[in-house]
């Protein structure tokens, strides 16, 4: 989902789900990461709170929350204009923990981290897995004649779909290095890109290949294999580790992060995003795409275990394209996925709360504002956690921007985030 690059990253990002069946989005491989912070000072009770038989003083809740951002370049709408008041909003929410999507560019990236660096000061995310590649004339050439023949005039937004369906032989017949490349900067368009991207060598001097990832050689990966995946928090990060999914297109990773939160003690957090089910969109190796996800749970879970040793509070959470029927308006998706992590003694306590809603939903003014059903496939599952446990949604509400000459209405995301509260049992 992208332009004429967008078009490149559009395949790339292939993502985020739901029943619209759109393209986009992608994940990282492991970088090295910043020493682990201390943990935020907790505020001290007021003074006279404790007194003698009054019984034990509540744990201090620690608050974990789940946000697919949506800023996908080239694939949808208003990322310019929705990017810094989602940020703003996304650093004044109460979280103690915060696994984030979809936050493909740097630039995005960067100013999150600088509006969170006093409340959240522990980040993790994946770095590019290369460098930008190269093209040859042979490879932009006719990409680029078949975008001015189909395409001219076609806005971003419109682009994507054009290239898709009227230069889709142009874009699979690109080597690795020349899609990464075009797919590196969604703004710019075809002449531009192809412009930046010719190798002036006979061989890129970019040259830094991607990691080695399961199940598969390099392929073309969008926004030169960045990770859309973070983990920020204000909790002492103990241990750093990712795994590389196996995919098509787009890179996809777990983050992990072995925390110690004074209020509930040590916690295994892995933050996700895995790949959606496009429907009408064509599988590049001639598989499907709900066999992807498959074989990313299988992964994601074997990993799970690895690193736990099955032992200990786990939380697993993230967008996972995957999630339950619940009466009376939230549709399911890949439910026998979703089943296989409850199998696994992973407890959804957000689902099972009375005024559980979707945080994918088709009312969303982002993607047109039409419908009254939804998807939830953004979770916070816990398992071998012993307490109170309570959800809530969070960065639900509308936004006025300004598009051109216009003011429009919008979602700050095409996914509302998802919050929740753990507290230990009082001793």
């Amino acid at each position: 989902m992208l332009r004429s690059a967008t078009l490149l990253c559009a395949l790339a990002l292939l993502a985020c789900g739901g029943d619209k069946g759109r393209a986009r989005e992608s994940a990282g491989a492991p970088e090295g990461g910043a020493p682990p912070q201390a943990a935020a000072p907790q505020p001290a009770a007021p003074e006279g709170a404790a007194r003698e038989g009054a019984g034990p003083e509540p744990a201090t809740p620690f608050r974990v929350a789940t946000y697919n951002g949506g800023l996908a370049m080239g694939v949808l709408k208003y990322v310019d204009e929705r990017a810094e008041p989602l940020i703003r909003a996304l650093a004044g929410q109460p979280v103690d923990l915060l696994c984030v999507q979809e936050f493909w560019l740097e630039e995005h990236w960067q100013k999150l981290v600088a509006a969170t660096s006093s409340t959240l000061p522990g980040t993790f995310r994946l770095p590019p897995g290369h460098e930008d590649g190269g093209c040859s004339r042979q490879e932009t050439d006719p990409l680029v004649a078949c975008a001015a023949q189909r395409c001219a005039g076609l806005t971003q937004h419109a682009l994507l779909p054009c290239l898709l369906q009227s230069c889709s032989a142009r874009l699979t017949s690109l080597s690795p290095d020349c899609f990464n490349c075009l797919a590196a900067n969604p703004r710019k368009g075809p002449d531009e890109l192809a412009q930046a991207c010719v190798r002036t060598q006979p061989k890129s001097a970019a040259g830094v290949r991607p990691p080695a990832r399961a199940g598969g050689a390099t392929a073309p990966e969008a926004y030169s294999g960045a990770s859309g995946t973070a983990v920020l928090t204000n909790a002492e990060i103990l241990e750093r580790d990712s795994l590389v999914l196996p995919s098509a297109i787009d890179r996809r990773a777990v983050l992990y992060t072995r925390l110690s939160p004074p209020s509930i003690g040590e916690l295994h957090v892995f933050c996700t995003h895995l790949t959606a089910s496009l429907e009408g969109v064509p599988h590049p190796r001639n598989t499907s795409w709900q066999k992807d996800q498959s074989a990313q749970i299988d992964a994601l879970l074997a990993y799970v275990d690895r690193k736990t040793g099955g032992r200990g509070a786990t939380l697993l959470l993230g967008d996972l394209n995957t999630g339950p029927a619940i009466a009376p308006s939230i549709s399911a998706r890949l439910p026998a996925h979703y089943d296989r992590l409850l199998a696994r003694g992973f407890v959804n306590h957000y689902a099972s709360q009375d005024d559980a809603k979707c945080t994918y939903c088709f009312d969303n003014p982002l993607d047109g504002g039409k419908g009254t059903r939804g998807l939830l496939i953004d979770h916070v599952l816990l398992r071998g956690f012993e307490g109170q446990v309570s959800g809530t949604q969070i960065m639900r509400s509308s936004l006025t921007i300004e598009a051109g000459k216009k003011k429009v209405k919008s979602g700050f995301s095409d996914h509302y985030g998802l919050l929740v509260t753990l507290s230990r049992r009082d001793s």
